[in-house]
């Protein structure tokens, strides 16, 4: 399975991507650290599923998953 990993607390993201990446059956793609990222990364990459944080500076993970929705309407987003 491949995931992206979108939070601001870099300490978050890094230990997410370890933990996942232990399990053998995932991989982690990319990581980024707001929303804008967040729907670049997915528009690049289309993983399997997007694991992003809610609050972030300038744009919510909300408002992202709701523009990547809006394209990419099987998006997986946690």
């Amino acid at each position: 399975m491949n995931i992206v990993i979108i939070d601001d607390d870099k300490l978050v993201a890094v230990s997410l991507k370890t933990i996942l990446e232990s399990t053998g059956s995932v991989k982690v793609l990319a990581m980024g650290s707001c929303g804008e990222e967040a729907i670049e990364l997915y528009s690049l990459l289309k993983p399997d599923v997007l694991l992003m944080d809610i609050r972030m500076k300038n744009m919510s993970g909300l408002e992202a998953s709701a523009l990547i929705l809006k394209e990419f309407p099987d998006a997986r987003i946690l």
